[in-house]
C-alpha cells in the first residue's frame, strides 16, 4: 500500500481503526500483568522468581524500544502492528503449555517485546495521524479506547479462569493480541516521505539519533514522569494480585477489581483534555500520577472489597489522566518524522520502571513482607515525583 504522508485527510472510519488499534494494542499487557501472576501462585513460584519473571518481559522492550521506534520511522507503524499482534498472540497461546521458570522468563522474553511493539507502534500512529489542532482530543480518545479495552478484557479473563482455568484465560490473551493483526490492516501507511536505510542501519542508528533528544529538559522531564507514572503500573502488574489472591479474592472478583482500575482510566482519559483546559498540562501530569502512586501503595492495608476497589479505581483516575496527556505533551516536543523514535523513547523509560519495580518488590516482599514493599516503593515514587516537581518549577518550563 503506497505511503499516505496527510494524516489528516483520515476519514472517519479509519480514525476508528487508530482508536481500535488503541483497544487491541494495549490490553495484552493488562492481561499479562493478571494472568501472569495467577499462573506463578499455580505453579508455586518464589516472589523472587515472580518478580522477576515480571520484569524480563520489559528487558527486551527495554533494550529494543528505541530500534523499535526507529523501524516504525522507517517501515511504518502499521507494519510493525502487523507483525507485533502476531508475535503477541503466538507467546500468549504458548503460556498453558509451559510449567518451569526458565521457559516463562523465555516467553516473558519474547512476549514483552511483541507486546510492546504492539502499543509503541499504536501510539505512533495516533501521533501520525492526529492534526495538531485537535490533537489533545484525539490522543483523550485513543487512550480512552484503550482504557476500554483493559476494562472488559479483565473482566473476561476472570469469569473464564474461573470457569476453564488459566487456559481459557490466556487463549483471550491470544486472540485480543491477533486483532491487533486485524485492525492494522486496512489502515494506509502513515510515513514521512524520503525515510531511507536498511534493518540494520535503521536499529543501528536508533541509540545516536534519540539519546541527544534528551539533552532537551523539557522532553527529559517527560520521560522521568513516564518512568514514574509506569513504576506505578508495574506494581499493579506484579504483586496486586498477589495481595487479592492472599486476601481470599477469587479470579473472578480480582477480574472485577483490575476493571475498576481500566473503568477508571477510561474516565481519567475522556477527563484529561477538558481537565487540562481548567489547569495546565503539568498540573494535571503530576497530579494525576502522584494519585496513582499514593493509592496503589495504599491497597495492602485492607482486605476489604469495598476499599480496595475505591483505591483500585483511584489509581486508574491518576493513570487515565496521565496517559493522553504525556502523549500531548510529547507531541509539543517533537517533529512529525520523530514521532516513533521518541515514542521509542517513551517505551524504554515505561520499560525501565516495569523491569525496576517487579525486582525490587520481589526482593522486599521475599524480605520484609509485602505491605512495607507497598509503602517503600511508593514513597520511593512520590520522592522522586516531588523532586522532578521542584525542578520544573526552578527551571519555569510549562508544556501549554
Amino acid at each position: 500500500m503506497s505511503a499516505d504522508p496527510a494524516p489528516r485527510a483520515l476519514g472517519a472510519p479509519q480514525r476508528a481503526l487508530v482508536y481500535a488499534s488503541a483497544f487491541c494494542g494495549i490490553t495484552t499487557e493488562s492481561l499479562i500483568g493478571m494472568l501472569l501472576p495467577l499462573w506463578a501462585v499455580d505453579r508455586g513460584l518464589p516472589p523472587a522468581q515472580l518478580g522477576t519473571a515480571v520484569a524480563l518481559a520489559s528487558l527486551s522492550p527495554l533494550l529494543l524500544a528505541l530500534p523499535a521506534g526507529a523501524l516504525c520511522d522507517r517501515y511504518g507503524d502499521r507494519r510493525i502492528m502487523l507483525w507485533a499482534g502476531i508475535g503477541a498472540a503466538l507467546t500468549a497461546a504458548l503460556f498453558p503449555l509451559i510449567d518451569s521458570f526458565l521457559a516463562a522468563c523465555a516467553l516473558q522474553l519474547a512476549g514483552g517485546l511483541a507486546r510492546s511493539m504492539s502499543w509503541l507502534a499504536a501510539q505512533s500512529y495516533a501521533l501520525r495521524a492526529a492534526p495538531p489542532a485537535r490533537r489533545n482530543t484525539i490522543m483523550g480518545r485513543f487512550s480512552f479506547a484503550g482504557s476500554i479495552g483493559m476494562l472488559l478484557a479483565p473482566l473476561l479473563a476472570g469469569a473464564l479462569v474461573a470457569g476453564w482455568g488459566l487456559s481459557a484465560g490466556f487463549a483471550l490473551m491470544a486472540v485480543w493480541g491477533g486483532l491487533l493483526t486485524l485492525v492494522a490492516l486496512p489502515l494506509p501507511d502513515i510515513r514521512e516521505p524520503g525515510r531511507s536505510g536498511t534493518l540494520w542501519q535503521v536499529t543501528g542508528s536508533a541509540y545516536r539519533q534519540a539519546l541527544p533528544l534528551l539533552a532537551q529538559t523539557s522532553l527529559m522531564i517527560v520521560m522521568l514522569l513516564t518512568l514514574l507514572r509506569l513504576s506505578a503500573a508495574a506494581v499493579n502488574a506484579s504483586f496486586y494480585p498477589v495481595h487479592l489472591a492472599a486476601a481470599g479474592f477469587s479470579p473472578a472478583t480480582i477480574g472485577i477489581l483490575f476493571a475498576c482500575i481500566n473503568g477508571a482510566i477510561s474516565v481519567g482519559s475522556l477527563s484529561a483534555a477538558a481537565l487540562i483546559r481548567h489547569t495546565s498540562i503539568s498540573a494535571v501530569l503530576f497530579g494525576s500520577i502522584a494519585l496513582s502512586v499514593a493509592s496503589i501503595s495504599a491497597v495492602p492495608f485492607s482486605t476489604s472489597l469495598v476499599v480496595v476497589g475505591g483505591l483500585s479505581a483511584l489509581h486508574g483516575l491518576g493513570l487515565g489522566l496521565s496517559l493522553p496527556t504525556l502523549l500531548a505533551a510529547i507531541g509539543r516536543q517533537t517533529a512529525p518524522s520523530q514521532r516513533g523514535l521518541v515514542i521509542g523513547l517513551r517505551t524504554l523509560f515505561n520499560r525501565l520502571g516495569y523491569f525496576a519495580v517487579p525486582v525490587l518488590l520481589g526482593m522486599l516482599v521475599q524480605g520484609m513482607g509485602l505491605r512495607w514493599a507497598f509503602v517503600i516503593t511508593g514513597a520511593a515514587l512520590l520522592g522522586l515525583l516531588g523532586v522532578t516537581y521542584g525542578y520544573l518549577r526552578r527551571r519555569r518550563l510549562a508544556y501549554d
